[in-house]
């Protein structure tokens, strides 16, 4: 679990294992993550936690970004912005949030974006408008959800072919799925030591079925 990257609603253990500590909350018995982050294990305490990622405090057209699904609407989710692809600092600075409509979600036509996306989602995206509102879209095909938990049982899910596949419930859900799905490796600043490291995204990806 040390180390792990994690996203809200994520099972990261019990409360036999560990005490709940800063951004984990317990709900009978279990442990889950309330933001996302990297797990964070004191030993000495047995206490788990989780650090968060920092937001970004400005973006560019152009940019690919990563964020986390936060409201979800008829024609349009809306997506918290927490980093940038290949930043070589981490950034701090206010939450941002961007706006997918449902005309950016795909090359192909979207009929039902409750479909495409889910809350909790991961997804990498590209920055159409920044300025006055940031816009973002997921059209091209390595753009999408990188990352999702099955919404009966919040485990991960991984990639069969077109869809995403929980192995625990034998549950099939739809979203707009990178190609890069469960590839990702996103440069993570390590705040305790200053130094950085790649992140490998702990998900199948059925490989690609």
């Amino acid at each position: 679990m040390e180390g792990k990257f994690v996203v809200p609603g994520e099972y990261i253990g019990n409360i036999e294992e560990y005490i709940p500590g800063h951004n984990v909350m317990e709900e009978n018995g279990k442990l889950y993550s309330k933001v996302v982050g990297i797990a964070k294990i004191d030993k000495e305490n047995m206490t788990v936690s989780i650090r968060p990622l920092n937001p970004v405090p400005e973006l560019k057209p152009r940019q690919i970004v990563y964020g986390v699904v936060n409201e979800l609407y008829s024609d349009f989710v809306l997506v918290s912005v927490m980093w940038i692809e290949n930043e070589r600092r981490q950034i701090v600075g206010s939450k941002q949030d961007g706006v997918i409509h449902i005309s950016k979600v795909s090359q192909d036509y979207v009929e039902d974006i409750g479909k495409m996306f889910r809350i909790g989602d991961i997804v990498r995206a590209r920055v159409i408008k920044s300025k006055p509102s940031l816009h973002l879209s997921t059209s091209e095909p390595e753009l999408g959800v990188i990352k999702a938990l099955c919404m009966k049982c919040r485990s991960p899910l991984i990639r069969k072919e077109k869809v995403l596949y929980c192995e625990k419930c034998n549950r099939i859900e739809t979203r707009k799925i990178s190609t890069l799905y469960g590839n990702i490796k996103i440069k993570l600043l390590d705040r305790d030591n200053g130094e950085k490291k790649d992140e490998q995204k702990e998900q199948g990806t059925g490989k690609n079925q």
